[in-house]
């Protein structure tokens, strides 16, 4: 197995800002590297000021699939006004038996051979198991409850557009928040659609697996006094990525299975999309709010490293499906989380401080 490598980098001190933005991406269970990471940031907000928590520091929380279950646990209020989840508590799940209930399958469908056929005509999982996590965290909360606002993606396939799910949207009074969760997290050929009144949602890694810039324009536009990029602090937080080259000989005998069957971790086709968004999505997030006009843009390590935007991101040493949660994967994932955490370090000191300080 490879080391977990995270390149140090330097980074500009936060801007003052008139208002704060979480994006998290996609990834299934590697969701815990960015819960890993959060985790710290709750710990130096509440160094600064015990009262603070991630929902009351930033402004509006958007995320898609995995990081849209991250940011409605964090968001969505229990009975006594307090968030559903903490940080560190979505370390737990992520790493403990609840995310293994999610991504259960009947003992038939582990059978060698019959669960290469049973994922060729079926979802690979029921939605049931995420279901019973959501329910046990979330309750009866509707999306409208939330703490802070909240921007979930998902698409619509029956009425085929991407779909963004507000607490401020009509009909968010009825949308429980376990809905919404079960609607970005139906990722195809993993989980079953989610059918929700006249949509058939899926996951909105189809279409935005990092909603940085999806989020920072929410802002920008819902506004009473209009927001400009210089107004915005914006934290992106990835789940790792494994980018594996292919030859162009191979890539070109690919038919329909070649590109949705698992190779090394993932299907081709799902881990190209998610990696080229989110990488996309990366690009166009520094350009709109680090970068000086008339200047070359930067590469490398050395985007999405402030002023305005702050991008958590790593390769990962070897492949991590999105739905393994056994016990040596979860343990690399835990690995790449603090890995991630403690080479950022720094970063994260300065962002607790300008979320501690009142907006401008």
């Amino acid at each position: 197995m490879g080391t977990v490598e995270v390149p140090p980098r330097e980074f500009e001190p936060p801007a003052r800002s008139r208002f704060r933005v979480l994006a998290i991406d996609g990834g299934g269970i590697r969701g815990l590297i960015p819960a890993i990471v959060l985790s710290r940031l709750e710990e130096l907000l509440r160094e600064r000021d015990p009262e603070l928590n991630l929902a009351s520091a930033f402004g509006l929380m958007a995320g898609t699939s995995t990081g849209g279950l991250i940011a409605l646990g964090l968001a969505t209020p229990k009975a006594d006004g307090t968030p559903a989840m903490s940080a560190a508590e979505m370390v737990d799940l992520y790493s403990g038996p609840e995310a293994r209930e999610i991504f259960a399958r009947p003992p038939l469908r582990r059978l060698p051979l019959v669960d290469r056929l049973t994922d060729l005509l079926d979802p690979k999982y029921g939605l049931d198991g995420l279901r019973r996590v959501l329910a046990g965290r979330f309750g009866e909360a509707r999306l409208a409850d939330a703490l802070t606002g909240l921007l979930i993606t998902a698409y619509d396939m029956q009425g085929r557009q991407p779909r963004f799910l507000k607490p401020w949207q009509p009909g968010a009074e009825e949308l429980p928040a376990v809905d919404a969760g079960l609607a970005t997290a139906a990722a195809p050929t993993y989980f079953p659609p989610l059918r929700s009144g006249d949509a058939t949602f899926v996951d909105g890694g189809v279409f935005v697996n990092n909603p940085a810039v999806a989020a920072t324009i929410e802002a920008m536009k819902r506004q009473a006094e209009p927001l400009t990029a210089d107004d915005l602090l914006v934290v992106s937080l990835g789940t790792g990525q494994y980018e594996r080259a292919y030859d162009p000989d191979r890539v070109r005998e690919w038919g329909a299975l070649g590109w949705v069957l698992p190779t090394q971790g993932e299907p081709p086709l799902i881990s190209a999309m998610l990696d080229g968004q989110s990488d996309a999505a990366h690009h166009w997030a520094h350009v709109l709010l680090n970068h000086e006009p008339g200047t070359q843009p930067e590469r490398g390590i050395d985007t999405g490293a402030g002023p305005r935007y702050y991008r958590f991101q790593l390769n990962l040493p070897e492949p991590l499906p999105l739905d393994g949660t056994g016990p040596e994967e979860i343990k690399r994932l835990l690995e790449c989380g603090a890995a991630l955490r403690d080479a950022r370090a720094g970063e994260l000191e300065a962002i607790a401080d300008a979320l501690a300080t009142p907006a401008a």
